[in-house]
C-alpha cells in the first residue's frame, strides 16, 4: 500500500480478495466436477449418460466463456465486473432447478449442464479481474491466490465426501447454491477493493476477434491444443475417479480422501510458487510440468490398490499443481493486454474442452472396457498432448512472443 507507480497511482495489494474469489471458485469446481458422478449415478445415470451431461454442460461452458472474453477485449462498455453477477444469477437459477426436481429426467439432465456451463463460465471472468488489477497497478500474487483454491477444495472434497454418502441427490446441489452465494460475497469484496482503470486506458485500442487471434497466435493455439489432450486424460482420471478408486477397492468417502489428498499436494506448489519460481522463465516451468502429467497418468494406470492410487496423486504437485501457477503468468507475459481476457479464457477452456473429450469418451470406455484399459488410453492421449505442448510453448523473450512493458 505504499509504493507510487510511475501513473502516479497508488500500488494496492490485492492478493487476498482475490484468494477469496478463487477459494470459493474452486469450492464450487468440486462440486460441479468433483462430485457430479456421484450426484447423477445417485439419480441413475449410467456413465455414459452422465458423460453425456457432464459432455454437454462443458461443451457450453468451453464455448460461453471465450464469447464472454471477446466481447470483454472488444467492446470498452463490458467488463468482467459487470458480467459476474448475471453469470452467477443464471448459475443459481440452474441449481434451483436441481434442488426441485431431485429426479432423472430432462430437467435434472439440462439443469445440471446449464449449471456446469455457468459455473465454469465464472472462471474466466476471474481471470480477467486478475489481469485488470495487474494493469491498474495492483499487487496480485496469483499463484498463492490459487493456492488458496487448492486449500479450500481439499476442505469442501473430504466434507462432501462425508455428507454425500448418505443423500448425494440432496447434499450436492445444496452445497452448491451455498457456494455461489460465497462466490458472490468474494466477488463483491474484490469489486470493492479494485483500483480504477486510468482514463488513457479506457481509451486504448480493442482486441482482436477469436477468429483474428488465432491466425496471429499459430503457436499458441497449438499450445492449446496439446493442453486439450493432457487434460482428456486428466478429467477421464477427475470426472470419474468414484470408478477408479472402486476399481482398488474403495468408495465414495475413500474417493473424498483422495479427492482432497490431491488438492492438498497442490498447495504447497502454488503457495510458495512465486518465492522459488518466480524469477524462472514460466515456459521452461510449464514443458516440466507437461512431462509430469505423462509420469503421472502412468502410474494411476499402474496402481493397483487405494495406498499406491494415493501414492501416484503426489505427481499433481509437479503436473497440475506447476502448470496451473505458471500458465496465467506465461499467458500475461506472451500476449497483449488488449487480448488478454482471450487468452486467459482460452487457457482455462482448454481444460474444459478436455472434460468434454473425457465425458464423451472416457464415459464410454469405462462402460465398455476395463478401468485400467481406459486410464491406458488416456495416458497415451496425455503423451501426445505433452509433446505438441512442449514444442509449442515459447519463451516470453522469444522472437514470436510479444515483448510487453513491465507491470
Amino acid at each position: 500500500m505504499s509504493v507510487l507507480q510511475s501513473s502516479g497511482h497508488r500500488e494496492r495489494t490485492l492478493t487476498l480478495p482475490y484468494s477469496a474469489v478463487q477459494a470459493t471458485f474452486w469450492m464450487s469446481y468440486c462440486v460441479f466436477i468433483g462430485f457430479a458422478a456421484v450426484y447423477l449415478q445417485a439419480l441413475g445415470y449410467s456413465n455414459a449418460e452422465l458423460g453425456a451431461v457432464l459432455a454437454a454442460g462443458s461443451l457450453f461452458g468451453s464455448l460461453l466463456g471465450p464469447a464472454l472474453s471477446s466481447r470483454i477485449d472488444r467492446d470498452a462498455r463490458c467488463t468482467a465486473g459487470g458480467l459476474t453477477p448475471p453469470v452467477l444469477a443464471a448459475q443459481a437459477i440452474a441449481i434451483a432447478v436441481l434442488l426441485a426436481h431431485p429426479v432423472k429426467g430432462i430437467s435434472v439432465s439440462v439443469g445440471f449442464a446449464c449449471y456446469i456451463a455457468f459455473a465454469m463460465s465464472v472462471n474466466s471472468l476471474n481471470l480477467k479481474l486478475y489481469t485488470d488489477a495487474i494493469s491498474r497497478g495492483a499487487r496480485v500474487d496469483y499463484a498463492f491466490a490459487r493456492g488458496m483454491g487448492s486449500s479450500a477444495y481439499v476442505l469442501v472434497s473430504v466434507a462432501l465426501g462425508a455428507l454425500a454418502e448418505r443423500d448425494p441427490a440432496r447434499v450436492v446441489p445444496l452445497a452448491g447454491a451455498v457456494l455461489c452465494a460465497l462466490q458472490f460475497a468474494a466477488f463483491l469484496s474484490l469489486s470493492r477493493s479494485m483500483p480504477s482503470a486510468p482514463a488513457a486506458r479506457r481509451e486504448e485500442a480493442r482486441g482482436s476477434s477469436l477468429a483474428a487471434f488465432a491466425r496471429k497466435n499459430g503457436r499458441f493455439c497449438a499450445l492449446l491444443f496439446g493442453t486439450a489432450l493432457i487434460f482428456y486424460s486428466h478429467n477421464a482420471v477427475c470426472s470419474f475417479l468414484i470408478n477408479i478408486v472402486r476399481n482398488v477397492g474403495g468408495d465414495t468417502r475413500t474417493m473424498g480422501v483422495l479427492n482432497g489428498f490431491m488438492a492438498a499436494v497442490e498447495i504447497p506448489v502454488m503457495l510458495l510458487y512465486t518465492r522459488l519460481f518466480g524469477k524462472r522463465d514460466a515456459a521452461a516451468l510449464l514443458r516440466a510440468s507437461f512431462v509430469f502429467f505423462t509420469l503421472k497418468a502412468a502410474a494411476i494406470a499402474l496402481a493397483p490398490s487405494v495406498p499406491l492410487l494415493g501414492a501416484a496423486f503426489v505427481l499433481q504437485a509437479p503436473s497440475f499443481a506447476l502448470y496451473t501457477a505458471a500458465i496465467v503468468p506465461y499467458v500475461s507475459k506472451t500476449i497483449p493486454h488488449e487480448d488478454s481476457a482471450k487468452a486467459q479464457s482460452l487457457a482455462f477452456t482448454m481444460t474444459t474442452v478436455g472434460s468434454v473429450l473425457a465425458s464423451l469418451i472416457a464415459g464410454r470406455l469405462y462402460d465398455a472396457l476395463s478401468v485400467t484399459a481406459t486410464l491406458w488410453i488416456g495416458c497415451a492421449a496425455c503423451a501426445a498432448g505433452s509433446a505438441i505442448s512442449i514444442i509449442s510453448c515459447r519463451s516470453a523473450g522469444s522472437p514470436e512472443a510479444p515483448q510487453r512493458p513491465a507491470e
